[in-house]
């Protein structure tokens, strides 16, 4: 009678990797260079370190030099990534960091999140470790010690022991309203945190943020969803942000941007204008309120 009751706690502790849903990515993605790289390919064949960074986070920019150093030591035995958020990027700010560091490892351009979206996380630098049968060993916010003892039992192929890891669950999409409907991403570091990297991001954010004030008091029966994104956010920081602006309507956090990927977004702001579920407008640019609000109202009337 003994067997069955361990083989039962054996399952039960087992679960967790045994119901685990595989990673799942894109059958395609594209370095900076523009090269195809197949990281499902890669999955239960060789060792993959990804390093989730953006150019505007300062944090990220600091740990490069150390990210090429750990692809100049380890190519030839892992996979090695520098996954890039694509997330209010440009080309030509990614290569002015690329020349300065003398970067060679490979830029790898998430496309709308599909590879950052397996994992839960709240900011970058974020580092994930993948052994060579596809399961998830570490994941990281710190390039420190322990994530260097990692790297040296991934490229030995060590036995390892995989997280606790799930991919990350969808979470339910948000259904839009009949008739007409505005959805607005934000974030709640955006007017602050970029104004000494990127300025002219943080005076875009600022005035998307009046534009949308201006629009949802002078038509408060807009049907409005507005979303800031949980990176770099906690509950905290949206209650904070929500009194600071004295923001009238309500604004959700969208748990690993979610709704963002949905909609195929890629900037903060955006502001989106739907009419029974169908896409009419959108904006990502808000220097010129004036000439965005009269567009916005326009499609409002339905003109």
């Amino acid at each position: 009678m003994q067997a069955p009751n361990f083989l039962l706690v054996l399952l039960l502790l087992l679960s967790p990797w045994l119901s685990a849903k595989p990673l799942q990515f894109e059958a395609e993605y594209q370095t900076l260079e523009k090269q195809p790289v197949s990281l499902q390919a890669l999955i239960g064949k060789k060792p993959i370190y990804l390093k989730f960074w953006a150019t505007w986070c300062l944090d990220c920019r600091r740990e490069l030099p150390s990210l090429e150093q750990t692809y100049q030591k380890y190519s030839d035995k892992i996979a090695i990534f520098a996954v890039n958020l694509n997330i209010n990027e440009t080309d030509e700010a990614i290569r002015s960091l690329q020349q300065k560091h003398k970067l060679t490892i490979p830029i790898l351009m998430d496309n709308n999140g599909t590879i950052a979206g397996n994992f839960e996380f709240k900011g970058t630098p974020f580092h994930v470790l993948i052994n060579a049968q596809g399961d998830v060993i570490y994941t990281t916010y710190k390039d420190d010690a322990q994530l260097a003892e990692k790297l040296v039992q991934l490229a030995s192929n060590a036995s390892t022991v995989a997280t606790a890891f799930t991919p990350t669950n969808t979470a339910p999409i948000t259904a839009l309203p009949k008739g007409i409907a505005v959805v607005y991403f934000t974030a709640t570091w955006c007017d602050w945190y970029m104004k000494d990297i990127h300025p002219e991001m943080s005076s875009n954010c600022a005035n998307s943020l009046q534009l949308v004030d201006k629009l949802y008091r002078s038509n408060p029966k807009l049907p409005l969803t507005a979303y800031v994104t949980h990176l770099w956010t906690e509950q905290t920081d949206l209650a904070d942000y929500i009194k600071k602006f004295n923001i009238p309507y309500a604004v959700t956090m969208d748990d690993n941007n979610q709704q963002f990927r949905h909609l195929k977004a890629n900037e903060y702001p955006t502001l989106i204008v739907f009419n029974n579920g169908k896409e009419i407008g959108r904006f990502t640019q808000f220097d010129n309120a004036g000439k965005v609000q009269k567009g916005v109202e326009v499609l409002l009337k339905g003109k």
